[in-house]
């Protein structure tokens, strides 16, 4: 029997791989101005770092994510991947202007200014290739929390997720499970869950060619719910339409569930808490030290000989 439809509260996180761990931590932490809000391992692979880097307090929707894979192959964007994730930054086309400065400063590759469902937005790529788009929302009303950490003016910092870009071979197959299961709405390649607007949306394309993950990519998107109860509802909901989900994961700072839409890209719902402070580390300290789960504190000492230390000084963020 089919459930009721749940609701997708918007973006949780989004998380991509990296093979150069020192060099991505510099680029998003001094280049972009993000937070490690968190240094911790891959809880399934425990020789590689999964850094998060989000806004000043960790906020649900604000993560973008990092598994440290060394020898992993390049990313080939086509049919089955995530080709794009967007930023959201404060302010509007002005606030692209000081990016822009900012990027050329740095020698970051970007392009020109455009206008994207009526928001003006800058694509540009991380030294790994990894495709980004700063998109200004001086419109929202939800909370920020911008990290002084950030290279331009804290008026112009970025502040959360704004949005992913899917390549897909079926258009159609995947717009109607997005909207047919998933509960999106959609206007052409535009897909919104939610509230809508920043934050929430979703970009579809086709393409014949197939892609491969990989270093410059990202390994999987993941969807907010508010709480275990509507995880769970999910999970319900999911598998009354016959998709196979991984049930109820525990991650010490959130629960997850994880499935795979028509295509093949991995999707993941997590919960809003507990949050960054589950590990009892300082909150004027996120990401300063290696965080583990409880599950994984007795195996510290193995773990840390088995992955390089890396430099990170918060208090020379802006570089």
């Amino acid at each position: 029997m089919k459930t009721q439809q749940p609701v997708l509260h918007g973006l949780h996180h989004v998380t991509a791989v990296t093979a150069q761990a020192q060099r991505n931590l510099d680029f998003y932490t001094r280049t972009l101005g993000m937070r490690l809000v968190k240094k911790t391992v891959n809880q399934d692979d425990v020789s590689a770092y999964h850094l998060f880097y989000a806004d000043a307090v960790g906020s649900a929707g604000s993560d973008l994510t990092f598994f440290d894979w060394a020898h992993t192959p390049t990313v080939r964007i086509g049919a089955g991947t995530v080709s794009e994730t967007g930023l959201r930054v404060l302010g509007g086309e002005a606030s692209l202007e000081q990016w822009i400065k900012w990027f050329d400063q740095q020698k970051v590759g970007h392009g020109a200014i455009e206008v994207l469902a009526g928001r003006p937005t800058l694509a540009f790529q991380d030294g790994e290739g990894q495709r980004l788009r700063l998109i200004a929302d001086d419109a929202s009303g939800t909370e920020v929390h911008p990290w002084h950490g950030s290279p331009v003016p804290l008026e112009a910092a970025i502040v959360g997720l704004g949005s992913v870009s899917l390549t897909v071979g079926d258009v159609d197959a995947t717009s109607q499970f997005l909207t047919g299961v998933l509960g999106f709405k959609n206007d052409g390649d535009l897909f919104e869950t939610g509230s809508g607007g920043t934050g929430t949306q979703l970009r579809l394309a086709g393409s014949t060619s197939r892609g491969q993950d990989g270093a410059g990519g990202v390994h999987h998107v993941a969807w907010r719910v508010r709480d275990q109860a509507e995880l769970l509802d999910w999970q319900r909901h999911l598998e009354s339409h016959g998709h196979r989900t991984s049930g109820e994961v525990e991650r010490h700072y959130f629960k997850s569930l994880y499935f795979r839409i028509p295509g093949g890209i991995l999707f993941e719902i997590a919960t809003d808490g507990p949050g960054f402070a589950a590990d009892g580390e300082d909150p004027a300290h996120l990401g300063e030290k290696l965080a583990l789960p409880p599950f994984l504190e007795p195996h510290r000492a193995k773990i840390e000989e088995g992955i390089k230390p890396l430099d990170y000084q918060p208090s020379k963020a802006k570089g």
